[in-house]
């Protein structure tokens, strides 16, 4: 990056000083991508990348035009701009354009606080995880409490399931946001059981048990880059749901005597669990077990939903 003498300036810095002045001047400052988009230019045509740069003073609208005279590619720019990546730039601010990046240089881990850019969680995590395990040593079913156990006594798979957000946008989109999904769910549930005494005919342990593994998958769909929730575009393509269904078949093949009757009712309450085909659900729910654990889906992604017309991603 080109240094120059210039302040280093946080968001709210920058955006305040350009409303004062209501001059052009260039500026330093630390910012993360949070959203990239390609535009064209409306008189030659050639692409241009527009960011959402924030940190946590602020955020703003930013142009990159692409530098072709230094063999600058637009493919080269939007993977050295990926959502997350965090850099320092020399932008400069212009009445008529806008805020445009002039040069930069990406920060290495060592060189950012992360909290400067996102805030740490604010969820008790601890109090999330204990409710968790409580809800796995309450079932009673020995095959349920068996698999359960067998997936997460994989200590990295259970500390993808617990940090995974549950989404890129709309409901649980940070980091343990699939947690608080998952025990959002349960809490419900077990409103639901304490209103009706547990006097039901349903399979109370199969709900519990499915509510956990519902999203598994979404810990090969999901990841954080500097708590920036991506998708993996490889896995996207196949979907949580499929790949939780793979996932939990896979450890059933690796219980001996596993009963297939069981094996089928879970994964039918997995592959159905976002109640239509045209949600993405390979199949709709056709036991009162499985429509249950959709419509506890359905309730807490609301209640969580930035744009609640688009729950499903």
């Amino acid at each position: 990056m080109n240094e120059k003498k210039l302040d280093l300036l946080k968001c709210e810095e920058f955006i305040k000083k350009a409303e004062e002045i209501q001059a052009n001047f260039q500026f330093k400052s630390r910012l993360q991508v949070i959203e990239s988009d390609v535009k064209y230019s409306t008189k030659t045509g050639r692409p241009f990348l527009v960011f959402q740069l924030k940190d946590t003073t602020g955020q703003v609208t930013c142009k990159r035009f692409i530098d072709t005279y230094n063999n600058e590619t637009l493919e080269g720019l939007q993977k050295l701009f990926d959502v997350g990546n965090i850099f320092e730039v020399i932008a400069q601010f212009d009445v008529k354009w806008g805020y445009q990046i002039v040069d930069q240089r990406l920060l290495e881990e060592k060189e950012f606080d992360l909290n400067d850019f996102v805030p740490p969680s604010p969820l008790d995590v601890n109090a999330l995880i204990e409710l968790f395990n409580e809800t796995i040593n309450s079932i009673n079913n020995q095959w349920l409490k068996k698999l359960l156990n067998a997936i997460f006594e994989d200590e990295t798979l259970k500390v993808k399931y617990f940090e995974c957000p549950s989404a890129v946008k709309y409901h649980h989109p940070y980091k343990f946001g699939n947690l608080e999904h998952t025990i959002g769910m349960i809490k419900i549930f077990n409103e639901l059981k304490s209103f009706y005494n547990q006097d039901t005919m349903l399979d109370i342990d199969l709900i519990l048990t499915c509510i956990i593994l519902h999203d598994i998958g979404k810990i090969k769909e999901y990841f954080l880059n500097n708590r920036i929730p991506r998708k993996d575009q490889v896995y996207a393509s196949i979907g949580h749901i499929i790949l939780g269904d793979q996932l939990v078949v896979k450890c059933i093949e690796g219980i001996k005597a596993f009963p297939k009757d069981l094996e089928n009712k879970i994964r039918h309450m997995i592959l159905s669990h976002h109640g239509k085909k045209e949600w993405d659900s390979p199949v709709e729910p056709a036991s009162s077990e499985a429509e249950l654990l959709h419509h506890l889906d359905m309730i807490d992604s609301r209640f969580k939903a930035e744009f609640p017309r688009k729950l499903y991603e």
